[in-house]
């Protein structure tokens, strides 16, 4: 290889180390734009992971955004077929709880005497209260049998206190001041 070297003339040599001194020059040039973007190659790529883990954490904050309004319009559900379905209506039905009661009261053929009704209107809950005070006598499975009555009443009838005013000597016999209360949507 040498020989090839030394065959070429003073002109010829000076053409060659130029052009290699251009060659080094331009690998130079090509290593350095390399190197330059091999950084913003790195910057990017973290920029994209950085993104990434926004977006993760943007869709999970999204999902559980979506799952807290399902829940929200469950509860709506829930609160509308309540309100359709186990409170009382005063537009369309006013005389339903006192219907149900008289079905009540016939059906355990229970001694009523005169029944109380007093109204109170809760409008933080937007709800109307029918207290209902009334003595009942009878038979304890008569009453354990009224009792049971309504609280299986699918609306919102409750037994809200009794007060036992006598009993019989052999316990069988029952007389009790009754309270329910009825709710009513408005």
């Amino acid at each position: 290889m040498k020989e090839t070297f030394d065959s070429l003339s003073q002109k010829e040599m000076k053409v060659l180390r130029i052009f290699s001194a251009l060659l080094i020059l331009v690998l130079l040039v090509m290593a350095f734009m390399a190197l330059k973007e091999r950084n913003a190659y790195s910057r990017s790529l973290s920029s994209l992971s950085s993104k990434q883990r926004e977006f993760q954490e943007f869709d999970r904050g999204r999902r559980q955004e979506e799952k807290e309004w399902q829940r929200w319009e469950k509860a709506l559900r829930d609160i509308e077929e309540l309100e359709a379905s186990y409170f009382y209506d005063d537009q369309k039905e006013p005389n339903q709880l006192r219907l149900d009661l008289r079905k009540i009261f016939r059906k355990s053929r229970m001694n009523v005497s005169r029944i109380k009704y007093t109204y109170a209107q809760l409008d933080i809950e937007k709800i109307k209260k029918v207290s209902i005070s009334f003595n009942i006598s009878g038979s304890y499975f008569s009453m354990k049998r009224f009792i049971n009555s309504v609280e299986k009443l699918p609306r919102f009838l409750m037994v809200e206190k009794i007060d036992f005013l006598d009993t019989s000597a052999d316990g069988n016999f029952l007389t009790l001041k009754m309270s329910l209360a009825g709710y009513y949507a408005f």
